[in-house]
């Protein structure tokens, strides 16, 4: 199966939306997929149901049973009181996103008892209301993650994605998403750290962990040892000495602030972990107002870096910059590369 990036993912996810099938999202951990659904919904302006799959059992799914006696014969049959967590109309509204996560860690008979849901919106007596739509997610068989073989019926109801995390797609999200520039910077100094799923390792590399990276740098210790083991807890031992490492490097920048109020202060420096902090730490600063500074800044880089700088200040600052004077011409200039 071909992979696809996050961006072309959420367009998919939104055709099989309109068209009314369910879609399944095949992934390692930690790179997004419980993500995309929830921005996809935030795209669309519906709610978003999160059902995880693995912490049902068959007849939580299909409901439980209870007697029901009609008023008019006295008969009695059985019926199914199904869980309350599916969507409900009166409660969540006219339209909405269904997400089944971790399907594949449910047992083949939980998986089994989705089949109805799947193929016709109903189970039993419930109802999915015509406008909510059904998005799943979960790990491979390859991941170590305890998943069992989705059952072919299973599959054969649903349009199927295997994502990868794209080093552009993270990039801007982790700059809208404020996280911290060091992080970002190291990442697009080391790409295949973002993701570097180790079965044998109790912490490794991914969006996710690098997310976590940031959170905790907020609150980092200065003794470098701390940092370390910090780091490490989260990504593993190798990939944190590698951060600490450009991370002393990046703590030699001069002070940013000071560097765009007044370019022509700027020291040439050839060191590329240098170079891609210096370009992180600029964008990051990406507005309106210091656009034409920044960009005079840019120019003394070298052409790899300010591809990096403008794309983070785009970012960073939204693309509405894309129309200031001196970012235009610098495009203009630049013809040849995709922003």
């Amino acid at each position: 199966m071909h992979s696809i990036n996050p961006i072309k993912l959420k367009d998919e996810l939104k055709d099989c939306i309109n068209a009314g099938y369910p879609a399944m999202i095949w992934g390692g951990p930690g790179i997004g997929k419980s993500e995309i659904p929830e921005q996809v919904a935030q795209e669309l302006g519906v709610p978003l149901i999160d059902f995880r799959a693995n912490l049902f059992d068959p007849v939580d799914v299909r409901g439980v049973p209870y007697i029901k006696q009609l008023k008019e014969t006295g008969k009695r049959f059985t019926s199914w009181a199904v869980p309350d967590v599916f969507p409900i109309e009166q409660r969540d509204g006219p339209r909405g996103i269904l997400f089944i996560d971790e399907l594949p860690t449910a047992p083949p008979a939980t998986q089994n008892a989705f089949l109805q849901l799947l193929l016709t919106k109903q189970i039993g007596e419930y109802k999915l209301p015509p406008g909510w739509q059904i998005v799943c997610a979960g790990n491979r068989l390859t991941d170590a993650a305890a998943v069992y073989q989705m059952p072919s019926p299973v599959r054969n109801r649903l349009a199927h994605y295997e994502l990868e995390p794209s080093l552009d797609d993270w990039v801007q999200w982790a700059y809208q998403n404020n996280l911290d520039t060091d992080v970002i910077s190291f990442i697009q100094y080391r790409p295949n750290l973002l993701s570097n799923f180790n079965a044998d390792e109790y912490a490794f590399p991914t969006p996710r962990a690098w997310s976590m990276v940031s959170k905790k740098m907020s609150r980092a210790n200065s003794d470098p040892e701390r940092l370390f083991f910090g780091v490490s807890s989260l990504v593993g031992d190798g990939p944190a000495g590698e951060f600490v490492a450009f991370k002393e490097i990046a703590s030699k920048l001069p002070d940013i602030d000071q560097l765009i109020k007044d370019p022509s202060t700027y020291k040439k420096d050839d060191n590329p972990a240098l170079l891609y902090a210096l370009s992180t730490a600029v964008a990051a600063r990406a507005e309106d107002d210091l656009m034409e500074n920044i960009m005079k800044l840019g120019k003394k880089l070298p052409i790899e870096f300010q591809v990096v700088l403008v794309r983070g200040a785009l970012a960073a600052g939204g693309r509405d910059l894309k129309q200031h004077n001196d970012v235009r011409k610098w495009i203009t200039e630049n013809a040849n590369i995709v922003l």
